[in-house]
């Protein structure tokens, strides 16, 4: 049924109403104008809000482009002005480029211009592979080889080192952490030359290379080695010497007080090496001192040392033995016998003929003395534990040679005093603490014919001090040379008061000389200016020499008693028979008497050898037309086997003890009334 439907209600909501009619399509569109309006009118202020939010955001949106638009502009032009810049830089570097090109043309050009012409050997190395580039001339001549050759080589062909050495030393030129490098390098002759080498990299041809510059430094290495060597080595044998040693010796030492192992120190002297020297000159000698060394090294252990430190003497140095002192001792004992043992073998030496071309075979026998002394770090220092092995090896020697002695606290206590004794020993001849007495020699009939002057030293402290405590010493200090002096000015002085005596106008004096002073160049001249001081004859004054003291030199000996035999000096062999008694030295000695030893006289009554050496001394003198005086005449038997023999003039206790000058004044007067 259709027709219209009116209502009416009051004003209020009508949206649910409105909603159900527009689903039936009861509402025409005016009502939906009608009511669009309605709702326009509802929500203004939000309409209004919203207009108002797009219209800023339009204006934002705007403004944002506007400045984005100018911000674009600016970079545009920047772009433009650094665009401008780059070029005029482009074309800067465009030119710099040109000029530094041609420059680096220009300074290879210089390069291989200097590279070809230099007079150094230059080689251009690759750095990776080793392989020479290239070789100038100079290093063609140097190598021997030609260049075309040598480009083909690497220089590993030429450097002696591993190729793992040779690639570091490549490594640390190219990255030039070092550049100075020194190389065996083998030339194509096969010798191998010590050569200096400067390398750095280089760019040749567009890839780095490194350029070398050789020197030949062979012969000043060699110089160098020479004065090390010369600095720390013996030249004869090529031990080290007593510089090296004392080093060596010094680190030893830390070492054993570190590690508390011992060491031992060898002090070693050649027995009798003098008079091999004398007998057939240096040359043997010098050939048996190389032998010594050659066999030192062949009876040590590697780590040990040999060192000769002058003359015959050596030191063998023996390092971390036990830590035990008596294993130590035991074990240093045992090395030390192997050395003296090995060094007492025959040796062959080869001695020159008057030919220059042959050669004459010389077997020469030599033994050793060695003292040894331990250490284990605690010891003062070097020189103290050298001198240690030193006392050692004096005792060796004392205790008859060729044998090996320990150092001992009490030695050193021996050596403290004998250096006391040599202070005193000086002061003595400043402050006349010498006398001189006299020993009556007389003939058969027991006649008075002078005396021997023997040397006394009267000790402030001490009292009378024996001779045979302070002579060795006078001789070893070298003092035995004033001293001898002074006796012989005092004997010369005593023979000058004696001239006023007529009863002792005619004693002649007899002077102990010793070796010292006898090979002094200016003993013939000291002795004629003392006569001529005291204005003495001659004739009253006899010097006694020992064998030893002539054979040390018997040319010099003969020429030097033939120069006062003929102002009429007499000259007195001592202790006849105790040394090397030859009649070949004999008759070419101008001598007046011989002295025989009393070691020959002592038992001469009762042993029949002795009697038979005594009786072929005098017979030798007779022949020789020599006096014959015997020492050390004790008993009426002694005097009667000598008289019977022949001998003539007599000295010793029987006749009198030595004696101060005013006692020895009172037995020649007694005897004469």
């Amino acid at each position: 049924m259709q027709g219209n439907y009116y209502a009416f209600a009051p004003a209020g909501n009508y949206a649910a109403a409105e909603a159900i009619m527009q689903r039936l399509q009861y509402l025409d569109q005016p009502n939906r104008e009608f009511r669009l309006r309605d709702v326009a009118r509802k929500y203004a202020l939000e309409l209004i809000v919203g207009g108002l939010l797009l219209l800023l955001g339009g204006v934002a949106a705007l403004l944002y482009l506007g400045g984005m638009n100018r911000r674009l502009r600016r970079n545009q032009l920047q772009r433009e002005r650094m665009a401008r810049v780059l070029a005029r830089s482009n074309e800067r570097l465009e030119r710099k480029v040109e000029i530094r090109t041609s420059e680096l043309r220009q300074s290879e050009s210089r390069f291989r211009s200097m590279f070809e012409r230099h007079s150094s050997p230059m080689l251009l190395i690759e750095p990776d592979s080793g392989q020479i580039v290239s070789a100038n001339p100079a290093a063609s001549r140097f190598y021997g080889y030609a260049i075309d050759r040598m480009r083909q080589m690497n220089i590993g062909q030429i450097n002696q080192q591993s190729p793992a050495e040779i690639a570091e030393e490549r490594r640390q030129a190219l990255i030039e952490e070092r550049n100075y490098f020194v190389f065996p390098h083998r030339l194509a002759s096969g010798e191998v030359r010590t050569v200096e080498i400067y390398s750095s990299p280089v760019e040749m041809g567009g890839s780095r290379v490194l350029f070398s510059i050789v020197h030949d430094v062979t012969e000043r290495k060699q110089m160098e080695q020479q004065m090390h060597d010369l600095a720390f080595f013996d030249p004869l044998t090529a031990l080290p010497n007593r510089r090296l040693l004392q080093d060596r010796l010094g680190r030893a030492l830390a070492a054993a007080a570190r590690t508390r192992h011992h060491g031992a120190l060898m002090f070693l002297d050649l027995d009798q090496f003098k008079t091999l020297n004398d007998l057939h000159g240096h040359d043997i000698g010098d050939q048996l001192l190389v032998e010594v060394a050659h066999r030192l090294l062949g009876c040590i252990r590697e780590g040990d040392s040999a060192a000769r430190i002058g003359g015959d003497e050596f030191v063998v140095m023996l390092e971390r033995l036990s830590e035990n002192r008596d294993e130590a001792t035991l074990e240093a004992e045992t090395v030390a016998e192997k050395i003296r043992t090995g060094l007492a073998e025959p040796y062959l030496l080869q001695r020159e003929m008057a030919d220059a071309n042959q050669r004459e075979a010389l077997t020469h026998h030599c033994s050793s003395s060695i003292g040894v002394t331990l250490f284990d770090g605690r010891e003062r220092g070097v020189e103290e534990l050298l001198q240690s092995a030193d006392i050692a090896m004096y005792r060796a020697k004392e205790a008859g040679r060729n044998v090996v002695r320990f150092f001992d606290p009490v030695m050193q206590e021996s050596i403290e005093r004998r250096a006391a004794l040599e202070s005193e020993l000086r002061d003595a001849l400043e402050h006349g603490e010498f006398n001189l007495f006299y020993q009556v020699q007389v003939d058969a009939g027991r006649k008075v014919l002078g005396a021997e002057v023997l040397l006394r030293w009267q000790h402030p402290q001490r009292g009378m001090v024996a001779p045979g405590e302070f002579i060795p010493l006078a001789e070893e200090t070298g003092l035995i040379l004033q001293i001898g002096a002074w006796v012989l000015d005092e004997a010369c002085a005593q023979i000058a008061r004696w001239q006023y005596f007529g009863v002792l106008r005619d004693l002649t004096l007899a002077v102990n000389v010793s070796a010292r002073q006898f090979t002094r160049p200016d003993f013939v001249d000291q002795v004629k200016a003392t006569l001529q001081r005291h204005a003495i004859n001659p004739l009253l004054l006899k010097l006694e020499l020992t064998e030893s003291v002539v054979l040390d030199d018997i040319d010099a000996s003969i020429d030097k008693m033939k120069a006062l035999k003929e102002i009429g000096v007499h000259f007195a062999m001592d202790d006849f028979g105790t040394g090397y008694s030859s009649l070949a030295y004999l008759k070419r000695l101008p001598l007046d008497q011989l002295k025989i030893d009393q070691s020959f006289v002592r038992e001469i009554d009762t042993d029949r050898a002795d009697r038979v050496m005594v009786m072929t001394m005098i017979d030798l003198g007779m022949n020789f037309e020599l006096d014959i005086i015997a020492e050390g005449v004790e008993t009426e038997a002694q005097f009667d086997c000598l008289y019977r023999y022949g001998c003539a003039s007599f000295q010793g206790y029987l006749f009198s003890r030595p004696v101060p000058l005013d006692e020895f004044e009172k037995l020649v007067f007694a005897r004469l009334f």
